[in-house]
């Protein structure tokens, strides 16, 4: 995941002019329309082809002498690993970099999205559904900030091969002025856009941890279609200082099975903030589960995670996979360089514990990013030029050997935002060719996809590991919802053991009913949707 830095500020006065209409209830679909337009963008891709042996650094933007960084990865649901990056042209020109592997990272096709205006942070992430009071629609989203526009685009892309299905939006200038970041994650339902406010709005509450509303959070639902039709949620990720606002902004979702937001359907927030009293930056925590918090008041699930009078911590990230979250930061120590600290939490973030992940002493180690599947958690960070990455096997409490990425020493780029790290790979910014560019290289670790499901006698499943390490005690459900299902509506089991380049088929079985039917796969936290006819004991047309 990737760490957020404000970049634009708003007067108050543009921003409270923007957000009534729609602050006390959910925007319409033509709200939407007249807000947001179609844009038109080409794709270039690189002149020279990559190509790599999966095991070393590959470079993403090729061919490119113009700055590249602000990288971000993430994985779609067919299993394609997708990174997209700022390629800035000039100060006030720049587009979105952006490369896929549909071969595990053997082979990549990268080249630019070029549409107007600068498109600046581009962030990426895979949702599997927006499930919220609406249509269904799944796909990759891709968005960005235009720091000379105050505005921003988002990209709607239903295959990544196929550039027929990548549909680009721009907000007009009205409608979404100051976003200060771009923030997508993998698994979620919607996408956020922050806001940094100057000074106080309307409905501030000065709450008894001295917190104030510093930024604004828009959940947006689309239809099927990739029209955005919905604003689900509107909160605030609060700041110390009214004229200070949050930054660094990150979250990470939690779903259950229920296609239904309820309690159990919420998100992990982090941001980074300077304290009134102290002067330091410390982390606010934020548990929000959208449809109960569309307010702008303070709520008992948000806290200080990290606070210090006398030390800085900065730059937190946070991810989780079921009640396991991890929020990663640096932290200024008593020698005056940074640390790279966690807090982890096996109870969905009711209470946490602490680790250190890189502590050497006079060796400033910063920047970190976190990706968590299970009990595994990676963490990479910069150090002296290098990135390293960090595995612990027990939830983040003890962390293991770090392991050097880069293969070129002391090449790459440290600062806010230029790692990021999913169950596709690491991405980073490396200066070893003269310029900033964007790198790519594997995680040692496993990486489950779905590769085919099929229908027949019940539902089959084929499961494999791409990844680079075996994997063990997968656990799997199979949902089926629609029409009239007698038998067969759930599946689960564990995957015992599964090696590295092996697959396993896992279904339901025997099963009986009638009707259309929608069918949900998650394996070891990859999911993936297909749909058919049920007749008799037979699936019928599975796709």
């Amino acid at each position: 995941m990737k760490g957020k830095t404000i970049l634009v500020g708003v007067l108050v006065a543009m921003l409270v002019t923007s957000v009534m209409p729609i602050m006390n209830g959910q925007a319409t679909n033509e709200q939407f329309l007249i807000n947001a337009k179609k844009v038109d963008f080409t794709y270039k891709t690189f002149e020279k082809s990559i190509a790599t042996t999966n095991d070393g650094n590959v470079l993403l933007s090729t061919d490119s002498p113009e700055e590249d960084y602000l990288p971000a990865i993430t994985v779609d649901g067919n299993g394609n690993i997708v990174a997209v990056w700022t390629h800035e042209i000039s100060a006030v020109d720049g587009d979105i970099g952006i490369a896929y592997s549909t071969d595990n990272g053997a082979t990549w096709t990268s080249g630019v999205l070029e549409a107007e205006g600068f498109q600046y942070y581009a962030d990426i992430g895979y949702m599997p559904g927006s499930n919220y009071e609406g249509p269904a629609w799944s796909g990759l989203w891709i968005d960005s900030l235009d720091p000379t526009r105050n505005a921003g685009t988002f990209f709607l892309i239903t295959d990544i091969t196929d550039e027929n299905t990548w549909t680009g939006y721009l907000w007009t200038d009205d409608s979404r002025p100051g976003a200060s970041d771009m923030c997508v994650e993998d698994d979620m339902w919607f996408h956020e856009y922050s806001f940094d406010t100057i000074g106080p709005v309307i409905g501030m509450v000065d709450d008894d941890q001295g917190m104030y509303q510093g930024i604004m959070l828009w959940w947006l639902g689309v239809d099927d279609t990739g029209v955005p039709t919905e604003t689900v949620s509107n909160w605030d990720a609060e700041s110390v200082l009214k004229t200070s606002p949050a930054k660094n902004v990150d979250m990470a979702p939690h779903h259950d099975s229920d296609p239904a937001w309820s309690e159990n359907d919420y998100f992990h927030f982090v941001s980074e903030h300077l304290n009134a009293t102290s002067g330091h930056s410390e982390i606010v925590y934020k548990k929000c589960i959208p449809p109960e918090q569309d307010d702008i008041e303070y709520v008992p699930t948000q806290y200080y995670l990290v606070q210090d009078p006398n030390f800085d911590a900065r730059d937190p990230e946070v991810d989780s996979d079921g009640d396991n979250v991890i929020v990663v930061y640096m932290m200024k120590s008593a020698y005056g360089d940074w640390d790279i600290k966690c807090k982890y939490s096996s109870d969905g973030a009711a209470t946490w514990s602490d680790s250190v992940v890189a502590g050497e002493q006079l060796v400033d180690e910063t920047n970190p990013t976190v990706y968590v599947s299970g009990n595994n958690v990676y963490v990479a960070y910069i150090s002296n030029g290098n990135l390293y990455l960090k595995i612990s096997k027990d939830g983040g409490a003890t962390w293991g050997e770090a392991i050097q990425i880069n293969d070129n020493e002391g090449s790459v780029v440290a600062g806010d935002g230029y790692v990021d790290i999913s169950a596709g790979g690491i991405v980073w910014v490396d200066n070893r060719n003269g310029n900033n560019d964007i790198y790519y290289a594997p995680i040692p670790a496993p990486r489950i996809v779905i590769q085919s499901i099929s229908g027949g006698m019940g539902v089959t499943v084929t499961v494999a590991n791409v990844g680079t390490e075996d994997a063990e005690n997968i656990p799997w459900t199979i949902d089926v919802s629609g029409g009239l299902v007698i038998l067969g509506k759930h599946a689960e089991g564990t995957i015992a053991s599964l090696p590295a380049g092996g697959s396993a088929t896992i279904g339901t079985g025997f099963m009986l009913g009638i009707g259309k039917i929608t069918v949900d796969i998650n394996v070891g936290g990859t999911t993936k949707k297909a749909s058919g006819f049920l007749l008799g004991p037979l699936v019928l047309g599975l796709k």
